[in-house]
């Protein structure tokens, strides 16, 4: 229709130019020629008013462009990968503690861990002090990118079966990952290897213990050593003061390592001798501040003696010139430090990092490594087998 029109108003130009033409001067013609422009400037108002009318048409595709947020959701779900809300005041990583009723304690111990962790990273830490072992499982296993746990021995080889956790460190105490037991006997009785406790009694502190009851009575029943007699005293003191005593033949007590001379490194089980101080064969000695050491203090240059006989040598100063270690338990790993088995790996490296950090300074002694926490002289990393003592055979 526009069209139609503009072809009209075009042939009454070419009219009026052929009338002019005939009326006026040939100079003329050119003055008469701009109602042509006007001509051309009507033609270019169709695409203008067309083109506004398309863009306007695009700005409407590009609003449906907002949909695009709903890309958030998934992290609801913890994406592998996607953590850009993990770690945050929102959603915080879970601080699992084991199982405790002194709650107060806990966050306060663990608080000076949660802030260090904060300070360190940047991100922030919830702090769970569950109820009971099965509590710490269903947070492990139910937030599997989100926990970090410390867990018993036995509670993590639980979770490993039960839904899998990725194991970063054991806790150290006395410096080595484990726990031990010993077996000790008189040096008057004619007891020298394992072998000889048949038709023995051996004093245990508790039958429910790993290092000093259970590994000792599976070996009995490996090697098949007839008529061994274990009876329960309640403490590695009790056992030790009855064997010494005459009551028992064998005593079973808690056996924590040496510190070697100079701490120049840590005593290692089935390299070093369990007595290794003997060897200066100088008998030892309580010293000022309350340690048993053999020769002067480490630093000195001397042994220092922490094994349980240690607890009651003042009561019976002759209990190392009387007794001696006849066999060491296997060691039993100490606590796990694990995270869920989905735990995304930068936040994973950048905590690790910072715990174990944490775990090696002296603020450590307010937190973990506290006597009123968990005694923890620092952290060792070690993988899964290191845990296989504690499965079923």
């Amino acid at each position: 229709m526009f069209v139609k029109k503009l072809i009209g108003f075009a042939g009454a130009v070419s009219l009026l130019l052929l009338l002019a033409v005939g009326c006026q001067q040939p100079a003329e013609p050119v003055e008469i020629e701009i109602p042509v422009t006007q001509v051309v400037e009507v033609t270019r108002e169709v695409p203008v008013i067309q083109t506004a009318e398309v863009t306007r048409e695009l700005q409407v595709t590009r609003e449906i462009q907002v949909t695009r947020v709903f890309e958030v959701t998934p992290q609801v779900e913890v994406v592998p990968g996607n953590t850009a809300e993990l770690g945050t005041v929102d959603r915080p990583f879970l601080l699992v503690f084991l199982p405790s009723d002194q709650v107060r304690v806990v966050e306060v111990r663990g608080g000076f861990l949660a802030e260090a962790l904060t300070e360190a990273t940047g991100y922030h830490f919830e702090l769970i002090v569950p109820v009971d072992t099965a509590e710490a499982a269903r947070f492990v296993c139910d937030s599997p990118q989100e926990v970090i746990a410390i867990t018993s021995a036995e509670d993590y080889v639980a979770i490993q079966d039960s839904c899998g956790a990725q194991l970063t460190h054991a806790a150290t105490r006395f410096d080595v990952p484990y726990s031990l037991g010993m077996l000790v006997a008189r040096e008057d009785r004619v007891i020298n290897v394992f072998e000889d406790l048949q038709f023995k009694t051996v004093g245990v502190p508790s039958f429910d213990d790993l290092a000093t009851y259970e590994l000792f009575a599976r070996r009995v029943e490996e090697l098949e050593i007839p008529s061994v007699e274990f009876v329960e005293y309640g403490t590695s003191s009790s056992a030790l003061i009855a064997m010494l005593d005459g009551e028992i033949d064998l005593a079973a007590a808690v056996f924590n390592p040496p510190i070697l001379p100079r701490e120049e490194r840590v005593w290692v089980y089935g390299e070093d001798r369990a007595e290794v101080w003997r060897q200066v064969q100088v008998e030892p000695v309580r010293n000022p501040i309350g340690y048993v050491d053999v020769l002067g203090t480490p630093e000195q240059g001397g042994y220092r003696i922490r094994d349980a006989r240690a607890a009651i040598f003042d009561d019976f100063p002759e209990i190392f010139a009387e007794t001696r270690i006849i066999d060491l338990s296997e060691p039993v790993p100490n606590e796990a430090i694990l995270l869920g088995r989905e735990f995304p790996i930068v936040p994973a490296q950048a905590i690790i990092t910072a715990v174990e950090n944490f775990a090696n300074s002296e603020a450590c002694a307010q937190s973990l490594c506290a006597s009123d926490f968990y005694q923890w002289t620092g952290i060792e990393p070690v993988d899964d087998s290191f845990y296989d003592i504690l499965r079923n055979e």
